[in-house]
């Protein structure tokens, strides 16, 4: 279906204030994220005790990429200011995403500097940071403020096989049990971490689950994965469906009822995507805008990551009640939206592009349209979220026109870009303003 917006004049979006814009993440995103772990412990032995000390983790690897977090720990007695760590990949492994650091380099070597927030450590305090990555490779020649930080990597243990994949039994209009088969493992299995729709809701140490709060009438998947003695993941098990008993949601009217949802309305003004619930805005509207993402340097981009995909909600803040879990796959607004769309599945979620302050790049973007076209296409359908987004909406403004910048595109460009857009998103939800 082909849904449009009415036009407005730029008073539903407003620029973000500076502290925000400071945090905002330039780098391009990647794919799914399959974790496994394994530890490289990089605090030799033979380092002074009052020296500070970085290990790294790489967390989760989907074959065309990996993600990889670093600890920082003061492990001295007095106050650690600010921090800078280097380390060596090999040729063909870099960094594409980094998140609570400044990360730069020069060919291989890699250099990452505390941000504002996070270079101040108590001793014994310790601080993380984590990137998006390619390649294989492991880091060396680790230096933490000019100090060798590199001990012997850790022997690596074999992570145990996927689980069977999980049976379905007991399905109510809230609640769903699972139960599979056991993985094995050369130092045993310690528990089972089980995911529905991909994110995880429950460890387990036996071998079966009963999931409860789910939506009447709603379709679930569930995967199931073991983690060993050595804390190690193995890969998932098959996916399992499940859909509970009861009748959904209302199907969406003919009518589109469509509101914007503002990214940075979560801070100042404290509307968060739960208030859609509490204030009966859910059960009326069949269409959120999800607003605004960037247009720069000729791609789509987030607008305000911590925003988007970064902040940790607590209980009151949440949809369900349920509070983020630090490690869980995805947080933030776009985690919130997915839980509301399980609690009323009529709701279709657009991501917005441009507004009134973000409308400057469109100019540039629809030179090359399709490539512009495609970097809007991979960043929506992220695995990361790609269920949460059911289309986009383009918000140009304006073009041969001067909304908060003057754009100078010949006539045609709009007609460009939407043809553009039409043919790598399909015949499904696309939007402008016009």
């Amino acid at each position: 279906m082909r849904s449009a917006h009415p036009a407005h004049d730029g008073s539903g979006s407003r620029p973000r204030p500076l502290r925000r814009l400071r945090r905002r993440t330039l780098a391009a995103l990647t794919g799914l994220a399959i974790p496994f772990a394994g530890m490289v412990g990089l605090a030799a032995p033979s380092q002074a005790a009052d020296a500070p000390s970085a290990s790294y983790t790489r967390t989760q690897d989907w074959g065309t990429g990996f993600q990889a977090r670093w600890t920082v720990q003061n492990t001295g007695d007095t106050p650690l200011s600010n921090w800078t760590l280097e380390w060596e990949f090999p040729a063909g492994t870099k960094v594409t995403l980094p998140w609570e650091a400044e990360v730069s380099n020069d060919g291989n070597r890699w250099t990452a500097k505390n941000r504002s927030w996070n270079g101040t450590l108590a001793p014994g305090a310790s601080t993380t940071f984590g990137f998006n990555g390619t390649g294989d490779g492991a880091p060396t020649g680790c230096k933490l403020n000019g100090i060798p930080c590199e001990g012997a990597e850790q022997p690596e243990d074999t992570p145990p096989t996927a689980p069977g994949t999980p049976a379905v039994s007991k399905v109510t209009r809230n609640a769903a049990t699972l139960s599979w088969t056991a993985a094995t493992d050369d130092k045993g299995v310690k528990d089972y971490e089980v995911l529905r729709n991909g994110t995880r809701v429950a460890t387990v140490t036996g071998r079966t689950f009963t999931d409860h709060d789910l939506a009447p009438g709603t379709d679930y998947s569930y995967t199931v994965r073991a983690r060993d003695t050595a804390k190690q993941t193995g890969p998932f098990s098959g996916a399992a469906k499940a859909r509970t008993k009861g009748k959904t949601a209302p199907a969406p009217k003919s009518k589109i009822t469509m509101g914007y949802f503002t990214e940075w309305g979560i801070y100042d003004k404290n509307y968060q995507v739960k208030n859609l619930v509490t204030s009966g805005s859910a059960e009326k509207i069949t269409h959120i805008n999800y607003a605004f993402g960037d247009v720069r340097d000729g791609k789509c981009v987030a607008g305000d990551t911590e925003a988007a995909y970064g902040k940790v909600f607590t209980a009151d803040e949440a949809v369900d009640g349920v509070a983020d879990r630090p490690d869980q796959p995805l947080h933030g607004n776009l985690n919130q939206l997915r839980k509301l769309k399980a609690e009323f599945p009529h709701i279709k979620v657009l991501w917005s592009f441009g507004g009134w302050s973000w409308s400057g790049g469109f100019g540039e973007a629809v030179k090359d349209a399709p490539a512009f076209a495609r970097s809007c296409h991979e960043l929506v359908e992220d695995p990361r979220w790609a269920d949460v987004f059911d289309g986009i909406d383009l918000d140009w403004e304006y073009p041969n026109a001067c909304g908060d910048t003057c754009d100078d595109s010949p006539p045609e460009a709009l007609t460009d870009m939407m043809r553009a857009m039409r043919a790598e998103f399909g015949t499904d939800l696309l939007a402008a303003a016009i």
